[in-house]
């Protein structure tokens, strides 16, 4: 009996670490903004890379931290920009 609930532990904790980066973004992003806040960014990034924000979940099988930093989101470069 104690080998089945450790495998099944086991399956749980796997299933979790191999959710797919966008979906564990995705369910903290609207836990944070049920909280109110408005302003904000979620990163995925390699495991063990410098940061600038709270590590707030793992995806990507392990490899990855999502990284949370509170703020301004910044502005994204147009495609259509044109260079001189």
């Amino acid at each position: 009996m104690k080998k089945v609930v450790f495998g099944l532990a086991f399956v749980g904790i796997s299933a979790l670490f191999a959710t797919p980066c966008e979906e564990v973004i995705s369910k903290i992003d609207a836990k944070i903004r049920a909280n109110g806040v408005k302003e904000f960014t979620l990163e995925a990034v390699d495991k063990g890379s410098e940061i600038d924000g709270k590590i707030v979940g793992v995806c990507g099988a392990g490899t990855k931290d999502i990284v949370y930093k509170r703020g301004s989101i910044a502005p994204v470069a147009s495609d259509n920009a044109t260079s001189e």
